[in-house]
């Protein structure tokens, strides 16, 4: 009975034509995006000015400090743009 039963195990072992083939894993390289904090002076918020009289003068005043202030805004978006680049 011994014998049967090594031999059907032997038989069954041999069943399988060829080993199965490892697959090797490819090495893939991922970059990742390092994320850096912008200095404070760079994202403080930029005065908005108010209209003071109703004047045309007033006006005119008004609308020229907003756009000191929309350019100093645009500077701050420029030089933190630029941090990335500088690395």
């Amino acid at each position: 009975m011994r014998i049967a039963a090594a031999i059907a195990l032997l038989t069954l072992a041999g069943c399988q034509s060829a080993p199965e083939r490892i697959v090797v894993p490819e090495v893939v390289h991922v970059t990742v995006p390092k994320y850096i904090t912008p200095p404070a002076e760079l994202t403080r918020p930029c005065p908005v000015a108010e209209l003071q009289g109703r004047t045309v003068a007033d006006v005119v005043e008004a609308a020229n400090a907003r756009k000191v202030a929309l350019e100093q805004c645009n500077e701050q978006l420029r030089q933190i743009r630029n941090l990335g680049e500088s690395q």
